[in-house]
């Protein structure tokens, strides 16, 4: 059975997630310093729109704490690193989703193929690596994509 990253493991990859310019800032609101994320879109929130998220229901955004959560998954944390703010920003304008409206944002169809695509590039990107490289799967650079 493939066990999930120690809290040490997930903290190393928040903090080189968090150096990025792009995820120093809130997707949703540009509040500055967001430490809860978007796990479906592999976005940094602020807690007030980890609020908004919650909202919206798991079926269109699941959050998690990038904090206090200690239960991340191998793929999830792929979806972050895959993700990102800036990956997140330029697919939702490139689909002409540029509404600061959550509802209407992360109900588009935009959303779902962005949400779709991400998950299955963190699986198969899991996948093809061996499961004494998981640990490495989460902490590779951002240049593999």
């Amino acid at each position: 059975m493939e066990l999930g990253p120690t809290p040490s493991e997930i903290d190393e990859v928040f903090h080189r997630l968090r150096v990025i310019p792009a995820n120093k800032t809130c997707f949703d609101c540009n509040a500055k310093n967001p430490t809860w994320a978007s796990v479906t879109y592999g976005v940094f929130i602020c807690i007030d729109c980890s609020a908004v998220h919650r909202s919206l229901g798991v079926h269109l955004t699941f959050v998690r704490s990038t904090q206090l959560d200690t239960n991340w998954t191998w793929v999830q944390l792929r979806q972050m690193q895959l993700g990102g703010n800036a990956n997140a920003l330029q697919f939702f304008n490139q689909h002409n989703c540029n509404t600061t409206d959550a509802q209407k944002k992360y109900n588009s169809r935009g959303a779902q193929l962005y949400r779709d695509k991400l998950h299955q590039l963190a699986l198969n990107a899991c996948k093809t690596k061996s499961e004494s490289n998981l640990v490495q799967c989460a902490l590779d650079s951002r240049a593999d994509k």
